[in-house]
């Protein structure tokens, strides 16, 4: 995969415990080919030079890293907000499964701000409140007129009495 939005590096087991088993593993890689991203298992000194050799190695710090680490590669037209979910919610369910920091746009993400990411709204709720919002103040001024047309209806039936 030669360009990605989003990179992901996790750790999916640690130093003398028991890591993540080959279902789950498996479970994890079929969720995220069918939203077009690889889970790749790599040594962190190839993850180091990988980094490196796309001029990143200054953002990651491989060596901080905890245990045996694998890479989420997103796709470079992917929804990296459903990749992060998608991501997040097998972490939940995998407490073995952890996410130790993230590259999206260009940017570092550590874990905490990547579980943030991964915590927003869908694209499709976004979308459906922000019309939402721009609804409700015509509403609101549709009731106003409406409201005023009424008053002056039966100001108008008063005067003709």
């Amino acid at each position: 995969m030669p360009e990605a939005e989003m990179v992901v590096f996790t750790s999916y087991s640690r130093t003398g415990e028991k890591g993540l088993s080959v279902a789950k593993m498996r479970e994890l890689k079929k969720v995220l080919r069918g939203m077009g991203a690889e889970y790749v298992v790599a040594k962190k000194n190839l993850i180091r030079i990988a980094a490196e050799q796309v001029h990143f190695g200054e953002l990651v710090d491989v060596g901080s890293f905890d245990g045996s680490v694998g890479v989420v590669v997103g796709p470079k037209e992917g929804d990296s907000v459903a990749l992060s979910k998608n991501v997040y919610d097998f972490a939940k369910v995998n407490p073995v499964f952890k996410v130790l920091g993230a590259i999206l746009e260009k940017k570092y993400l550590n874990a905490d701000s990547f579980n943030e990411l991964a915590k927003l709204p869908s694209r499709e709720i976004m979308l459906g409140r922000m019309l939402g919002m721009t609804q409700y103040p015509l509403t609101g001024l549709m009731n106003v007129l409406q409201g005023n047309i009424r008053n002056l209806l039966v100001l108008l039936s008063n005067l003709k009495k």
